[in-house]
């Protein structure tokens, strides 16, 4: 399928803006909520993390071990949370806000619900 470049209905510019202010919000939201979410995950993968460390290089491996299972449970939950909040955000700003301004003429379009 052929990419057209995106051009204002109005005015028929090429010159157009893209905000993004949506896939921003929610790539902050959800990095905020999936990190939240690892957290409160902390103690499995600690516990894990603990497990692995003690069988693995005893005491000291344990204690490594329970502070990088919290670490990464913190990493790959604001890391899941970015990519859904950014997934979800983008869909808005393409279906639901005027996204898209033409620097030429100013006016403000969605890509979907304008454009052709």
């Amino acid at each position: 399928m052929p990419h057209t470049a995106l051009h204002c209905p109005r005015c028929r510019s090429l010159h157009i803006d893209t905000k993004g202010f949506a896939k921003k919000a929610g790539s902050t939201i959800g990095t905020l909520a999936g990190a939240a979410s690892g957290a409160a995950s902390v103690m499995s993968g600690s516990e894990l993390g603990g497990t692995l460390g003690l069988v693995i290089a005893g005491p000291p491996g344990a204690t490594f071990g329970v502070i990088a299972g919290a670490i990464l449970g913190g990493l790959f939950g604001g890391a899941a949370g970015c990519a859904v909040g950014a997934a979800l955000g983008e869909v808005v700003d393409d279906n639901v806000l005027d996204n898209h301004k033409c620097l030429d003429c100013g006016y403000r379009f969605s890509k979907h619900r304008h454009h052709r």
